[in-house]
């Protein structure tokens, strides 16, 4: 899986891993202490999240010109080969924008406990 996501693995992995740590801080925050929770910590996981979608989608870019510069040098190929590489290409995207997902739900949850909270009827 390391391999297919190309030269912006790690920094989706960490990406990742720094929105679940957020996450988690932020849980901690908002059920654990006594007021609402810092929105920063809050909405730092939305940004992080976002920031995984579009190291994601820097990934794909780099793929699709690697495949475009294989194609070029390799003249002729075969369709099968093409749709192979475009998959390739798609995988850093998908967990980038994997990680968005991830990060929304976890935002919309977090401001609901908030929202809860600050009214008093947690």
């Amino acid at each position: 899986m390391i391999d297919s996501l190309g030269p912006v693995a790690y920094p989706l992995f960490l990406v990742s891993f720094l929105t679940l740590v957020q996450i988690g801080r932020g849980a901690i925050d908002v059920v654990g202490g006594d007021g609402p929770g810092s929105p920063l910590k809050i909405h730092s996981v939305l940004v992080l999240g976002a920031l995984g979608a579009c190291v994601g989608l820097v990934g794909s870019l780099m793929g699709v010109q690697a495949m475009a510069t294989a194609i070029t040098f390799a003249g002729e190929i075969d369709a099968a080969t093409i749709w192979q590489g475009v998959g390739i290409t798609v995988g850093p995207s998908v967990f980038g924008f994997l990680i968005l997902g991830v990060a929304a739900v976890a935002w919309l949850v977090l401001q609901g406990v908030a929202g809860i909270k600050a009214r008093g009827t947690w």
